[in-house]
């Protein structure tokens, strides 16, 4: 499975590509960057052409993004014998693996820009991909690049006696399988810790908890609504009556932990 990601907002050295597009292969932690002017799905699907030439996934995970509901894209995808995969409105943690590929392409490219005044961003995005991908990863222990072909370049960043102690490639990965498991099983265990479980019933009232953005007023009230519970997907996941800005639909797909139950001024009762 593969995921893909959008952070924007580079406007370096006043480039006109304003977004970076972030794809990732979920077993290998291996990162595809590209570039863009725009997010149509269009711009998608050209970037997503040039990994496919490499391997085709059998599932890509999104957020609901209008380009990735388009017919275009699921046309596109269907062609490829690829299953989509979407995530709950305004739930990054559903994309968890992307999110924090996300964070630390971005850190790196940010201190590679702010030592350089010449070289444009696309360039110097290319040099932290490829450190990236030629790194041991935090949770596997492996380079992603290792994982995905079996093999490092040259050039590699790490040293020679390094590279040498690889096990076989089926071994690592292998053993990279095992090692995400098992952080897995330790971040649900202190998730479980502190996650109450919130349980709606169809035709339920609730609170819709406000996506945070960088530029929403503070005096924005955390929730709106009321909104009913129109169907219960999972244990954790809901159709409420919400339009979904970003499909047109009259109903969005959200995460019980953006939800709280209405209470109405009328239950209350003055002593």
């Amino acid at each position: 499975m593969i995921s893909l990601d959008t952070v924007g907002g580079f406007n370096y050295h006043n480039s006109q590509k304003k977004y970076l597009h972030i794809v990732l292969d979920h077993a290998t932690r291996y990162a595809w960057t590209c570039p863009s002017k725009s997010v149509t799905s269009e711009t998608y699907t050209n970037c997503l052409k040039q990994i496919f030439s490499i391997q085709c996934p059998k599932q890509l995970l999104s957020d609901r993004n209008a380009a990735f509901t388009s017919s275009k894209f699921k046309k596109f995808l269907k062609h490829h014998n690829i299953r989509p995969l979407l995530t709950s409105a305004n739930r990054p943690q559903c994309n968890g693996k992307n999110e924090r590929v996300n964070q630390t392409l971005v850190a790196k490219l940010r201190c590679k820009v702010n030592s350089t005044t010449k070289t444009p961003w696309t360039k110097l995005l290319e040099q932290v991909t490829y450190e990236y991908n030629n790194s041991p990863h935090d949770v596997t222990g492996f380079p992603p690049a290792y994982l995905m072909f079996g093999t490092l370049p040259y050039d590699s960043p790490l040293p020679n006696q390094v590279k040498l102690n690889y096990p076989p490639i089926q071994q690592a990965r292998q053993i990279a399988v095992n090692r995400t498991i098992k952080n897995h099983k330790i971040n649900k265990q202190r998730y479980d810790k502190h996650y109450v479980d919130a349980k709606f019933k169809v035709e339920d009232l609730v609170l819709y908890q406000n996506f945070s953005y960088p530029n929403s007023s503070k005096l924005q009230s955390p929730y709106n609504g009321p909104f009913k519970v129109v169907r219960k997907l999972s244990n954790v996941t809901y159709e409420i009556d919400k339009p979904n800005q970003y499909t047109g639909k009259l109903t969005d797909i959200v995460h019980s932990t953006r939800l709280k139950p209405f209470h109405s001024k009328s239950n209350f009762q003055l002593c």
